[in-house]
């Protein structure tokens, strides 16, 4: 292996990961979350820009609640009254696409985020 040879590995090393770069800067300008009971929506939650902490408790059709903190940027139930309380256990989300859900309440909170579409092609 000469000089060449070298340059001519790093150079397709670097081509190969430079996708990458541009692939993991594209994040949502507004994150928000959809909580809905049984299909519908009953909240819309921003999480980009929110201080503090937020509590309140969603009360389902059934008599049934769970409690929903809002923390900074994420969002979590922190307490059920759900017999198998997975939905305590999922623990916070905060990323486009998490989704908690509390299958025996009906009650599912996605979280969402919308982006300038700047650099969107329409479609026809």
């Amino acid at each position: 292996m000469n000089r060449a040879d070298i340059l001519l590995i790093l150079l397709l090393l670097f081509i190969s990961f430079a996708p990458l770069l541009f692939l993991t800067s594209q994040t949502p300008d507004r994150l928000y979350a959809d909580i809905t009971v049984d299909g519908k929506l009953i909240r819309r939650v921003a999480l980009s820009g929110h201080t503090g902490r937020d509590t309140f408790v969603q009360t389902t059709a059934g008599g049934h609640s769970n409690t929903i903190v809002v923390e900074e940027d994420t969002i979590a139930v922190t307490d059920a009254d759900c017999p198998d309380k997975l939905c305590v256990m999922q623990g916070p989300a905060k990323k486009p696409g998490d989704i908690i859900a509390c299958l025996p309440h009906k009650l599912l909170i996605e979280v969402k985020g919308s982006q300038t579409d700047s650099g969107l092609i329409p479609m026809r």
